[in-house]
């Protein structure tokens, strides 16, 4: 306001008659043009702020759905986590029962029983292996800060 009031105080100092009129007129017109023009852009930029803000908010509701589409996996993450034993178990009881009969084809000189006990062999390292794959999950952080609230009941549901 104060470059107004300059700007109209030297306006009517002006001596030649009809010249005032028509700077003060100029001088409206620009400063009205100004005022839309500076309007203009705050509104666009409320406009883009919005559109950003309505995909945000977008983003955020589907990594919320996603969210708890994981939270419903976790039960069944802990069953598998503890598989690792139920599998464990049994497979310990086959490799025994192969060590004995490796000693007895071997007695024997028995190549089919051999061939059969390596082959059983291979498949239980091969589910030993799996097993330890698993057992990552025991580990995570999902899975343990969330055991207390399944039973181990479950694992057999």
């Amino acid at each position: 306001m104060m470059y107004a009031t300059i700007v109209l105080n030297w306006i009517s100092q002006l001596s030649i008659p009809g010249v005032g009129a028509c700077v003060l007129v100029l001088f409206v017109v620009i400063f009205l043009l100004y005022a839309v023009l500076h309007s203009h852009k705050q509104s666009m930029e409320l406009r883009k702020n919005n559109l950003y803000l309505q995909e945000l908010i977008s983003s955020c509701k589907q990594k919320l759905v996603k969210i708890d589409e994981l939270e419903k996996l976790i039960p069944e993450l802990q069953k598998i986590a503890r598989l690792d034993h139920d599998v464990n178990t049994p497979l310990c009881v086959i490799t025994m029962s192969l060590g004995r009969a490796k000693k007895l084809g071997q007695q024997s000189g028995d190549e089919l029983l051999l061939n059969n006990v390596k082959d059983i062999t291979d498949a239980v390292a091969r589910i030993g292996e799996i097993m330890q794959a698993v057992r990552v999950l025991k580990t995570h952080p999902l899975v343990v800060q969330n055991k207390a609230h399944t039973s181990t009941k479950e694992i057999g549901q």
